[in-house]
């Protein structure tokens, strides 16, 4: 979606934008949140899916374990449950975020201000989800590390989990942080100036005071 040409028919002094113009327009704001608003189901549900499947294992084994194989010592392998709640934690979080900003915008399509409001608020979300993200996985690197150790204190494991566990996840988590980073700065920073230009040219205010005029 081109913002630019949107604020452009918007301001220019020259230009008086017919209805139908501005129901195209509209019609561009609203696209574009739905799809995101799709992205961010689809990323909910595709982060459950795995954390369903390691959680039933986990308990799985805890429960019912294969005699084939060592029990779990809880007293020496607590670890687990702290590094299996991370995840978890950020998913209600991210649910959390997803379902504020539905509730905040049921009407988002009423009107150009309210399509633009409804963005704005969403470009605020993505923001937030990128941080939580980003903090769980830096976070997740001690905890892989105590679990490890745990594990090697216990006998279920051996300097064969050194290298992925002090190396390969660590170098992981650092370019996917190194990644958000990036689509932080680089695209969402720069939509939420571009979406709270168009906020001020419809007459709302991005600090959440409401419609001033339209």
């Amino acid at each position: 979606m081109n913002f630019d040409e949107l604020e452009s028919v918007w301001r220019s002094p020259h230009n008086q934008p017919s209805a139908t113009e501005l129901e195209q327009h509209q019609m561009k704001l609203v696209t574009e949140l739905r799809r995101r608003r799709r992205a961010s189901r689809g990323l909910l549900g595709i982060t459950a899916l795995p954390l369903f499947f390691i959680t039933f294992m986990i308990v799985k084994h805890a429960l019912w374990p294969d005699p084939a194989h060592t029990p779990m010592n809880w007293e020496r392998e607590w670890a687990v449950l702290p590094f299996l709640t991370l995840p978890w934690l950020g998913w209600f979080m991210m649910l959390r975020l997803h379902l504020r900003h539905q509730r905040r915008h049921p009407d988002y399509d009423r009107s150009i201000s309210a399509s633009v409001a409804a963005l704005l608020d969403e470009n605020r979300t993505e923001r937030t989800r990128y941080q939580v993200i980003a903090g769980l996985l830096v976070g997740s690197i001690p905890m892989l590390m105590l679990i490890v150790q745990q594990l090697r204190a216990v006998g279920k494991a051996g300097d064969e989990i050194l290298v992925p566990a002090y190396v390969i996840w660590p170098a992981y988590v650092a370019a996917m942080v190194g990644w958000f980073g990036w689509y932080y700065f680089r695209r969402l920073l720069p939509r939420k100036r571009q979406l709270e230009e168009l906020a001020l040219a419809y007459q709302f205010d991005p600090a959440g005071a409401g419609l001033r005029g339209v």
